[in-house]
């Protein structure tokens, strides 16, 4: 019979893990799949051994190896060892050993991240830990919250922790560096946790010896070695540890693989994990080793490893297989249940689609066995819209459901092509993706590492779910991402026992040198990537240069050699990754077709390296070279570019095309009409941006006598035509005569320009403002937002409230930020002042109805420490208050006369035009300061304007330009547009502005402003620096610059993605002179 609906969407949520992840050790939910009766007798010998190693005070008790056969459930049974571990209050460890070349690098690495995960009663187990040590060491409840992450660490409760410590074991002061960065690791400041966790790996950075000095840090490190027992000997102070390895049987096979001396490879890594294991048992404090593998492995160790470790462990098992029908059918029931439960559906029976009686042809099959036939039986109802239940786990016909007698389902050809699905099916999902892909906020994961190490584990694992998906996902397993790495993609190698192929993923945005470096270590070596070993793949990913430090250079050129691809974070690919995890998990029907024929996946820039043959099965080539630090200015950590082609396999292989977008859905062209023509390629041919591109912002980095004006003219003349109003910000009276007509037609015209220039000037309606100059036509500031409009849909628990309530919060911020000059935030009490100013606005915010900057003054004046959490309120708040009253008096952008800064009013064209650009000269505004002031309270209240009137569909509502955008939003420093610049960058394009940034220096613009923009102009540079550092941006993103030094006026690189195309832009339709206008030429425009 057919199935309904419900029993459908039933089945497509089942998911069934019949080979368990690294992940899925910790995954607390894994434990609610645990049957008992399997495994009895090896379960004792577990429990025993943690007893022994609670009992213990000297060396470690005798190792355990569990052998069993694939999918008899060794990682099951350590998933549920791990839970009866933690709830006894111990730690467990678990080493994920794919690289035996460096055992204890490994060993260090996994005993950290597994610290980082949850324990019992605290956050984490390092957290258990410093508490219990703190404790111990009779300190106070204080330092016991500031040691375990609560709090911020200071230098001198480390002190203090370290000296109680040395009175109780005096052994402690040799070690008492690793001691200090473990609790540097537990703060809730990531600088400080990168820096101990540095410490911990060596990793020594020149620019942080002062901070180490502050901290109490020793200059150098330990061995990896030495570091792993000494944080043994701390763990042992407290509790028992196990440490498990799993897995072995990967590595060796892996290794066996290897693509040069396959046998001296296995012979190698056979010693390397015998003396490992040899030494966890020797080495460690209070701790059982526990190694899971296949029985062939552990014969394969103890016999040919040198090293005696088959006296040091003792042999349980082997795990059996299934040892009857009711405890198969109490497996797949558990995992059932819990399925259709989430979908609040009430099968047939409890293990629907499977017959009961079924579960007895199910003796002596593994559980792996079991639950892969249920999957696929289950994906075969899916694909069938049938209900048909699984008669017998032997092979045979399955059988119809008993409730409606039914022929058996017609035999599917494999051969037939799948009939195409519903075009109206399709079309109905694209505009659903297309609509979350526009709504994506994912800028910030290309440019702040928290965010990076929140979100890109999930973004990561929706695309491998759909990239599986469209390619029918047999044989592939996702783990799910954790501290060294934000997701990996795990093959099974048909006909080869327990060999994978591997590819691995991680993100790194970060800024600071320390905390890329121990970034790049950390998944090099969870990766387990190796020279020689092509099973497995590391992908690195940024959007912006990565550090050229020597010790960067180093680990980073190191990682590389090893096998790890550097390749760009691209906002595109993190928004279809968003929209993707968005439309998985609402699951609409038509989905899987949709995936099949889209195939949104399989054109990520990021997934562009998963293949499904390892290199051994494929034709030898040669590995092309990963963006390296230094790169581009001729040297790879110390080498010379020639050097590093010979190292790195020579100059960068052709990137391969990306695929085709849908019929249904085209891009627009160079040739399409709707594009806007932004010069000549190198054929000679029109190279045309959509205008949706321009929605997603743009940076333009030219110096002087670049035709960079001409280019940004052209671009805002070009938008005006298609019907959308820019304001333009001009600080050097460049962009004043945009409505301004040629006296004749310039040589730079393209056939057609004098008509479009004609049209041009007759629909587009150019205003020019002159802030802080009443004799033409002033603008006066409104400080304050429009918080109504701000507050609107907060409500709720949807993402549309989620996102609602984060503009708020960052609407208050930038607020805030410009507002601190006016209410004189300074001196020793600067933080108190500007809590006190965060705290008013939040609450008047979310209080009026129409914001006015003397309605926040009295308000601000009247704020006490009732309402507020500081008490130093009553005193503060009235000073605030009274320089703001004094600034409105004395500022006349604030308090004066004029055309109040109104979005409305600046992009709305007079009756009869069909655009609006409104110029603001900065005439008026000599101080850098007051243009910065300024340009923030424009930002916030365009923030406020266009989430009221949302673009909608249309592919771009307005620009914004900002020429000499380093000015406004500069690297290395916070001015007062700083904030509002960055909300704007991360918001805006969900409401349809587009921004425009220009400057003359690439390396001084804010990097998030860099990262948040889709399209890059990089024009004709002055300087070398300044040469370099586009080069640096351009190879972030998979570009080249060749010849950017050759440039001549009006010639460019296009840099969308990893594309980057030379062109020759066109002139301007308004009138461009030689020189810029007067001041007095200026105000004459203004006033019309």
């Amino acid at each position: 019979m057919t199935l309904s609906d419900q029993q459908r969407a039933a089945l497509r949520s089942v998911r069934l893990s019949w080979a368990p992840t690294y992940e899925e050790v910790w995954d607390a939910a894994a434990e609610d799949t645990h049957v008992d009766g399997l495994h009895t007798d090896v379960w004792e010998d577990l429990e025993d051994a943690l007893g022994d190693a609670v009992a213990s005070t000297g060396a470690s008790p005798t190792g355990l190896v569990i052998t069993g056969n694939a999918g008899t459930g060794k990682t099951h049974l350590l998933t549920r060892f791990r839970s009866e571990v933690q709830a006894a209050g111990h730690y467990f460890v678990l080493l994920e050993l794919l690289d035996a070349s460096d055992f204890w690098r490994a060993a260090l690495t996994s005993l950290r991240s597994s610290l980082l995960r949850p324990a019992r009663d605290h956050e984490t187990q390092l957290a258990q830990l410093l508490w219990l040590l703190s404790d111990e060491a009779g300190l106070s409840r204080a330092h016991r919250r500031e040691f375990s992450g609560d709090a911020v660490p200071t230098p001198e409760g480390l002190d203090a922790l370290v000296a109680a410590m040395s009175k109780r074991r005096p052994q402690v002061r040799q070690y008492h560096g690793v001691l200090r960065a473990l609790v540097l690791l537990a703060s809730p400041d990531t600088r400080l946790a990168d820096l101990g966790s540095a410490f911990l790996d060596d990793i020594e950075v020149e620019e942080t010896a002062a901070e180490r000095l502050h901290w109490g840090l020793p200059a150098h490190g330990f061995p990896a070695v030495e570091t792993v027992r000494a944080v043994s000997a701390f763990m042992a102070e407290t509790a028992a540890t196990v440490f498990a390895v799993d897995q072995i049987d990967t590595l060796l096979a892996q290794s066996a693989a290897t693509l040069t001396a396959p046998d001296t490879a296995e012979s190698e890594v056979i010693e390397q994990v015998g003396h490992g294991l040899m030494s966890l048992r020797q080495g460690l404090y209070r701790t059982v080793t526990v190694a899971c593998m296949l029985p062939t492995a552990w014969e394969t160790l103890s016999s040919r490893a040198t090293a005696s470790v088959a006296a040091r462990f003792r042999v349980v098992g082997p795990l059996k297989s299934l040892p009857d029908g009711a405890i198969a059918r109490a497996i797949v029931e558990r995992r059932l249940t819990a399925a259709y439960r989430s979908k609040d559906f009430v099968p047939p029976h409890p293990t629907w689609p499977v017959a009961p009686e079924a579960f007895a042809s199910a003796v002596h099959h593994t559980p792996r066995d079991l639950l892969t036939k249920v999957d696929a039986h289950i994906r075969a109802c899916v694909t069938t819209h049938t209900d048909f239940e699984l008669a017998s786990f032997d092979d045979g016909p399955a059988r119809s459901a008993p409730s409606v007698p039914v022929p058996e389902p017609a035999p599917v050809d494999p051969a037939a092509a799948p009939a195409d699905p519903p075009v109206d099916l399709l079309a109905r999902i694209d505009e659903q993706f297309d609509a979350l892909r526009i709504r994506a906020r994912v800028g910030d994961v290309a440019t702040d590492q928290a965010v990076a190490d929140k979100r890109m584990g999930g973004l990561i694992e929706a695309g491998l779910r759909a990239w599986t998906r469209e390619d029918g996902g047999d044989g592939f397993q996702i783990e799910r991402g954790n501290k060294q790495l934000d997701g990996r993609l795990r093959r099974r190698l048909p006909g080869r026992v327990e060999d994978e192929q591997h590819w691995a993923f991680r993100a790194i945005p970060a800024a600071n040198a320390v905390a890329t470096t121990n970034r790049v270590q950390s998944a090099a070596t969870a990766a387990g990537v190796a020279a020689g070993m092509d099973r497995r793949k590391l992908f690195l990913l940024r959007s912006t240069p990565w550090p050229t430090s020597p010790k960067a250079s180093s680990v980073i050129a190191d990682a590389v050699e090893r096998g790890a691809e550097l390749l760009p974070l691209d906002e595109a690919d993190l928004a279809t990754l968003d929209a993707l995890g968005r439309i998985i998990a609402t699951s609409p029907d038509g989905l899987d077709e949709w995936l099949t024929a889209r195939r949104p996946a399989h054109g990520l820039r990021m997934f562009a390296g998963l293949e499904h043959k390892p290199a051994a099965e494929r034709p030898a080539s040669r590995r092309a070279r990963g963006m390296i630090p230094g790169d581009a200015v001729g040297r790879v950590g110390g080498l010379s570019s020639s050097v590093a082609d010979v190292m790195f396999g020579g100059p960068p292989a052709p990137r391969p095309a990306p695929a085709p977008e849908p019929a249904a859905r085209p891009a627009a062209a160079p040739s399409d009409p709707a594009g806007i023509a932004v010069g000549l390629g190198p054929d000679h041919g029109p190279v045309a941006l959509d205008p949706a591109e321009l929605r997603k912002h743009t940076a333009i980095f030219a110096g002087s006598g670049s035709g960079k004006t001409v280019l940004i003219r052209r671009l805002i003349e070009e938008c005006a035509l298609r019907g959308v109003s820019a304001i333009v910000l001009d600080p050097n009276n460049d962009l004043s005569r945009l409505g301004a007509a040629w006296p004749e037609a310039p040589s730079g015209w393209w056939e057609g320009d004098a008509e479009r220039a004609r049209t041009y000037l007759a629909d587009t309606d150019v205003v020019v403002w002159t802030p802080n100059r009443a004799s033409a036509r002033p603008l006066v500031l409104q400080p304050i937002p429009d918080f109504a409009a701000l507050r609107a849909g907060m409500d709720g628990d949807d993402l549309d409230a989620q996102e609602a309530r984060e503009g708020f919060a960052m609407a208050v911020e930038a607020c805030a930020s410009a507002l601190e000059q006016h209410v004189g935030v300074g001196g020793a009490r600067r933080e108190q002042q500007r809590a006190i100013l965060r705290e008013a606005l939040d609450a008047y915010g979310r209080e009026i109805g129409r914001a006015d900057i003397r309605a926040f003054a009295a308000f601000l004046g009247e704020w006490d420490s009732t309402r507020s959490t500081l008490g130093s309120a009553d005193k503060l708040a009235p000073e605030l208050a009274a320089n703001l009253q004094a600034a409105l008096i004395n500022n006349p952008l604030l308090g004066g006369r004029g055309e109040a800064v109104d979005p409305a009013t600046l992009l709305t064209p007079a009756d009869g035009k069909r655009a609006r650009v409104s110029v603001i000269s900065l005439i008026g505004l000599p101080d850098e300061t007051q243009r910065q002031t300024f340009v923030a309270q424009l930002q916030l209240a365009l923030f406020s304007w266009i989430k009221r009137h949302p673009a909608g569909d249309r592919p771009l509502g307005w620009l914004l330009v900002m020429d000499e955008a380093q000015q406004i939003a500069p690297s290395g420093a916070v001015k007062p547009s700083t904030e509002s610049t960055l909300l704007l960058a991360s918001q805006a394009r969900k409401y349809g502005l587009g921004l425009v940034f220009a400057t003359q220096a690439p390396k001084g613009l804010h990097d998030k402003i860099v990262g948040n923009s889709a399209t890059h102009f990089y024009g004709k540079l002055n300087a070398p620096v300044q040469i370099q550092a586009a080069k640096d941006l351009a190879a972030a993103r998979g570009g080249r610059l060749d010849g950017i030094g050759g440039l001549g006026a009006g010639d460019f690189y296009l840099g969308a993605g990893a594309t980057t195309v030379r062109l020759h832009s066109p002139m301007c339709l308004s009138h461009h002179a030689a020189s810029p206008p007067t001041e007095d030429e200026v105000l004459a425009i203004a006033r019309g």
